[in-house]
């Protein structure tokens, strides 16, 4: 009997370790820039970043928007959202970018690593295609040896992304 009151205890402290590690804990808080409304955590807060239409941090990951004027975009040709995550791709060299899709859901999405200042970071790359005026990069990143314990989570911040008045949200 004392034998699986340990194991039991033992379980759920394994689980609350766990909860707490990916963050699960914090509460659900939405943030909007320029149209575009996603959900994150409490964790999070707003600061500039040059270069980018949001920047989202907190203490483990980040989150950031850039809005690219679909007029634009014709202008250099591209009118699919396959062709803007091709030219994404492309134009910032990234190698051996696998593009998926998200089952259900609007979007594409590719991950890859980077060196920043010595570190080794994680990404999670989303593009989006707002019909109404604009394409739409959304990445999520983490230092890389957090990154098996991300993706789900990046995917699960990916799929609350939705655009338009707040009213339609």
């Amino acid at each position: 009997m004392k034998k699986k009151i340990l194991i039991l205890i033992s379980a759920i402290l394994v689980v609350a370790c766990i909860l707490g590690i990916t963050g699960c804990g914090a509460k659900e808080k939405n943030f909007s820039k320029a149209g575009m409304h996603i959900t994150l955590t409490t964790e999070f807060y707003e600061k500039e970043l040059a270069g980018q239409t949001a920047y989202w941090e907190s203490a483990r990951n980040i989150a950031t928007a850039l809005k690219e004027s679909y007029k634009n975009a014709i202008a250099e040709n591209i009118t699919t959202l396959s062709e803007y995550t091709d030219a994404v791709i492309t134009m910032n060299n990234i190698k051996n970018a696998e593009v998926n899709t998200r089952e259900g859901k609007d979007y594409l999405y590719f991950t890859y690593e980077r060196s920043v200042s010595g570190k080794d970071f994680f990404y999670l790359a989303t593009t989006h295609l707002y019909e109404a005026d604009s394409f739409w990069l959304i990445q999520f990143a983490c230092e890389a040896k957090y990154k098996e314990d991300r993706v789900e989570l990046f995917l699960g911040w990916a799929d609350t992304v939705r655009f338009g008045d707040t009213a339609d949200v």
